[in-house]
């Protein structure tokens, strides 16, 4: 998944990010085919393909320093390849063998999505059918959430939210996770009606652990180990439900750090560990039509379903081949093999730590997977999937050579109109970022992209021009942008070239913003403050993570001389633009970009408790920082209320508080960045001037704090610094293929012509 399961540290820069491609100095695209490769040929050896496969792994392992990746290339059920490369664990310099899980993130769709199939093939389920008749007490505040069908939580139409990101990710197995995701559900409306576009949810996958067990009786994991697993062999594939044996797994690092074992508790969206040669397998029976070594595990027709593109008859004004949603696959036009005449699939997942990634050429009965830890991600990974399926396609004989890549050039320049200059110019936003074009003072036909960044405009893209494709480019550039109007909105439609550098694909990037009326009095007194989460599990990412960006905190702020609007930023979701123009206590979610642009929106509600504004944002609840009381010297009785929220302490000055009980403790320095924190008790707790403490304990109960301050200078005493957090949104980046370097996969620096 954090598909939140978006990133810790860098941590991503968004879905739709923007950056310079710099590709080999070749022109157009290799269109040339071979006939199909002769029966009676011997099959061929892949020599080729292994060779430029090992230099490229280990160049993306030297470039960015990941410790560890593997793969495996399947031909026509035979794994013709499989090799680890770094170390599966840096301390004991173990390298990745055949049996090595890494964390699969939101390839672990692809399970839910057979799953689910299997439920159709038996009768048990349709895919037309409301989700609702089979899990009675799912609901949401809109009644059209009534018309949610099976099909929509896999195709991503459903128009929920997003993603409960909250308590996604914990420390160890938390199986509540799915009734807090239908909970939060209850308190959210839809973003947009079901079935009119479709949108990567987490959420929606999620729901397939109620679906099962609701017609089978089954949990999730263990219909998915009898049905799925087991059949096919994936003897070293799991769900992170118990602790996994060391050496069994893949380490993810902090630098030279090793992490503890990742647990992403959304099991069917993101939760799976496992190998790339288990994931051929499961690949290699949906290329055989469902069947698998004699086995059939689904219907032909199950299988064709799930390789249907479910968005030919969606809002989607703009073609994006990258997410062409099949059931459960990323796409069913896989770009780079598109580009070449040959149908491919493929899903892609990040979490926190891993990355993974499958691309099929049913057709041509191959299917490469590549794993990874970070800092390697799906982009990476589909752009090494990419290169060895096409060495691999010319192998075979049914391409005649690699297909050229698209120049890192742009076409001449010429004069735009102030048409095309006003269609340009203005804000835009998509989630997670809100960005500005803007003409260069003195140079009205150059413009410039900027995003917002802690209240100030960053500037992303310089020197963008009219060209003579009638798209703004910046100089040197084949990345281009242009804008597309549609349902009484405007986009803005970046054209990317992708994975190994040889084809072009359109993103719906950003929805233009009218300018509103200011906010209102309530609105404009909640700018510039903050909040802090209550109600989420002490060992989720939210309090846990050291360089979670902003982590427990939310913010409000508004978009400098853009009236009509807010931002709310956390740590999970990033900068969020709401519409606070029809309430007093409601921001509203607006944004409707296919794909990715408006994935993981929520809507800000106020709530009003103990005569203080609460802040509920997705599956989190923030109280007001300014409101937390000052541990004073001595002791001191907290209480923990009937809901079990937790308690914070603000420490102005520095000093040793000594806790007597309770579930865990987290501190926090002046930036809201944790420092310390323990589940023993008594806890000692040595504490800067201006830190935050934050307790957690059973509802109904009551612990003690001691605190005995230092002797500080006089007069001192320190607040809260404002929060210096990244503003991109912080989990599963999807989209991060289109941030890659053409040749590489790696990710590339921003760097761009002014």
């Amino acid at each position: 998944m954090k598909d939140r399961w978006v990133t810790r540290a860098w941590r991503m820069f968004c879905a739709s990010a923007l950056v310079a491609v710099v590709c080999a100095a070749s022109t157009g695209v290799a269109t040339a085919r071979a006939a199909a490769p002769s029966l009676t040929a011997p099959p061929p050896t892949y020599s080729t393909t292994i060779r430029d496969g090992r230099a490229a792994a280990r160049a993306l392992l030297d470039q960015t320093g990941a410790a560890s990746l593997s793969l495996a290339l399947v031909s026509n059920g035979r794994v013709v390849w499989r090799q680890g490369f770094g170390y599966a664990d840096t301390a004991t310099k173990a390298r990745p063998g055949a049996n090595t899980m890494y964390g699969v993130a939101s390839v672990s769709k692809m399970l839910a999505t057979v799953a689910t199939m299997k439920l159709v093939d038996e009768g048990l389920v349709n895919l037309d059918e409301p989700f609702a008749d089979y899990v009675p007490s799912f609901t949401m505040l809109s009644p059209g959430s009534r018309d949610v069908t099976v099909r929509m939580l896999l195709d991503h139409a459903s128009g929920f939210p997003g993603s409960s990101y909250g308590d996604a990710n914990t420390g160890v197995y938390y199986p509540g996770y799915l009734q807090e995701v239908l909970d939060t559900l209850a308190q959210s409306r839809l973003k947009y009606t079901p079935g009119v576009m479709s949108v990567y949810c987490n959420d929606g996958f999620t729901l397939i652990e109620a679906l099962v067990p609701a017609v089978t009786g089954k949990s999730y994991a263990e219909f998915v180990q009898d049905e799925i697993l087991t059949p096919l062999g994936m003897t070293h594939s799991a769900y992170p439900l118990e602790p996994f044996a060391d050496g069994t797994y893949a380490k993810a690092y902090d630098g030279d750090i090793a992490l503890p074992r990742e647990v992403v508790n959304a099991l069917a969206a993101g939760g799976l560990y496992s190998t790339p040669t288990d994931l051929g397998r499961l690949a290699t029976m949906l290329a055989n039509g469902g069947v698998y070594r004699g086995t059939r595990i689904l219907s032909a027709a199950s299988v064709a379903a799930m390789g249907t593109d479910q968005t030919l008859r969606s809002f989607k004004p703009a073609p994006y081949d990258e997410f062409n949603f099949g059931l459960g696959w990323d796409s069913v036009s896989q770009p780079g093999l598109k580009a070449v005449g040959v149908r491919g699939w493929s899903k892609c997942g990040d979490s926190d730590d891993y990355s993974a990634e499958v691309v099929v050429a049913p057709k041509a009965k191959l299917v490469a997977v590549v794993t990874c830890v970070h800092p390697l991600y799906s982009g990476d990974c589909e752009t090494l999937c990419e290169r060895m399926l096409l060495h691999a396609l010319v192998d075979q004989g049914r391409l005649r050579h690699m297909p050229a890549r698209i120049a890192a050039v742009a076409p001449p320049a010429k004069t735009a109109t102030k048409a095309q200059l006003s269609r340009m110019e203005g804000y835009w936003a998509e989630s997670g970022m809100v960005c500005r074009v803007r003409a260069a003072t003195g140079h009205p036909q150059s413009l410039t992209l900027s995003y917002l960044d802690s209240g100030h405009w960053t500037p992303w893209y310089k020197g963008l021009r009219l060209r003579t494709d009638d798209r703004f480019h910046p100089q040197g550039s084949p990345e281009s942008f242009r804008t597309v109007a549609a349902a009484s909105r405007r986009y803005m439609v970046d054209c990317i070239v992708g994975g190994y550098g040889h084809h072009r694909d359109d993103l719906m990037f950003a929805q233009k913003l009218r300018p509103g009326a200011p906010l209102s009095a309530a609105w404009q007194a909640r700018v510039g403050r903050s909040w802090l989460a209550v109600n989420l599990r002490p060992d989720s990412d939210v309090f846990a993570v050291s360089d979670m960006s902003g982590g427990p905190l939310l913010t409000v702020d508004v978009v400098p001389h853009l009236g009509g609007y807010a931002t709310v930023t956390t740590g999970s979701y990033g900068q969020q633009i709401v519409d606070p123009g029809e309430s007093d206590t409601v921001g509203l979610m607006f944004l409707q970009i296919p794909s990715f642009g408006s994935e993981n929106l929520n809507d800000a509600v106020v709530e009003e408790r103990g005569g203080e504004e609460w802040i509920r944002f997705g599956d989190g609840l923030y109280r007001p920082q300014d409101g937390v009381p000052e541990l004073a010297a001595g002791p001191t009785t907290v209480h923990f209320g009937a809901e079990g929220y937790a308690e914070w302490l603000s420490l102005p000055v520095a000093g040793q508080a000594t806790v007597g009980a309770g579930s865990a403790w987290r501190l926090y320095d002046a930036d809201m960045a944790v420092v310390d924190g323990g589940t023993t008790f008594p806890a000692t707790v040595d504490a800067a001037a201006g830190s935050s403490l934050v307790l957690f304990g059973p509802a109904n109960s009551s612990t003690s704090v001691t605190f005995t301050a230092a002797s500080p200078a006089p007069g001192a005493r320190v607040t809260h610094a404002a929060p210096k957090y990244f503003t991109f949104p912080l989990r599963w980046p999807q989209a991060l293929r289109r941030l890659v370097h053409a040749d590489s996969g790696h990710m590339q620096p921003l760097s761009v012509a002014a």
